[in-house]
């Protein structure tokens, strides 16, 4: 049985040499996102020689005030992967100028994508989800992941119409919200993430090999069995990387 986790920060585990191989031996389709434009070539390193693990090209939203400055370096790079992220937007700062700085970059890596539509994107939306979908719109070429939605219920329906993707996480799962938005999205719609290390089961810090858990969730929440939901994902999956 496979399984796929959409985003994880491979390159930020302290032992991300044994994580590498780890996720290589459990066959677990893995995107290694990463938060800045300047590690991203050290990741894509790390995976250049991994089957089921690949590097992601990001500047995550909450470390835009300090590294905007490297947009340029990120689209000096951008054809050197398929996969963007982690980008997007997070409102949890009310900083006026700091928001409006990440509207400005997240705008110009969508106008970026666009003249590469073969892109996949794993899109961070934290209290600015419907933000995020307005910018990216209805008509956007690339595939959209949204990672650990957590928008409100009319969000997520105009995130569907839209054509967007979602990865769930273990914490998702274990909290009512979570719960809640996840049994609202098309199974052909679905995907899993670990979030790792960020995300936490068991007290440590999660991993690809976890997202198994996350499937017996989900097939719990769905009440379906845990190899329809892991078919399922590979299946969404494997239509994204045909797209």
């Amino acid at each position: 049985m496979a399984f796929v986790d959409t985003h994880c920060h491979v390159d930020l585990y302290p032992d991300y040499v044994n994580l590498l191989r780890e996720t290589e031996s459990a066959e677990v389709y893995t995107i290694a996102v990463t938060n800045t434009p300047s590690v991203f070539r050290r990741c894509l390193s790390l995976t250049k020689d991994t089957k089921f693990i690949w590097a992601a090209l990001g500047l995550h939203p909450q470390l835009v005030a300090q590294r905007h400055h490297e947009l340029d370096l990120m689209f000096d790079m951008f054809d050197e992967t398929r996969y963007v992220g982690e980008i997007g937007l997070d409102f949890s700062t009310t900083q006026q100028a700091d928001r409006s700085l990440q509207e400005r970059v997240f705008t110009a890596i969508l106008n970026r994508c666009v003249r590469s539509p073969n892109k996949v994107l794993t899109v961070h939306s934290r209290r600015a989800a419907g933000r995020v979908i307005d910018l990216i719109g209805n008509s956007f070429p690339c595939v959209v992941i949204m990672h650990w939605f957590s928008g409100s219920q009319k969000e997520l329906q105009k995130a569907i119409s839209a054509g967007f993707y979602f990865s769930a996480n273990s914490a998702m799962i274990g909290s009512e919200k979570g719960r809640k938005l996840l049994e609202k999205v098309p199974l052909d719609r679905l995907l899993t993430e670990s979030d790792g290390p960020f995300v936490k089961l068991n007290g440590r810090p999660a991993r690809p090999q976890d997202i198994e858990q996350t499937v017996l969730g989900l097939a719990e929440l769905f009440g379906v069995t845990v190899d329809s939901v892991a078919k399922n994902i590979q299946a969404n999956f494997t239509r994204i990387l045909s797209k």
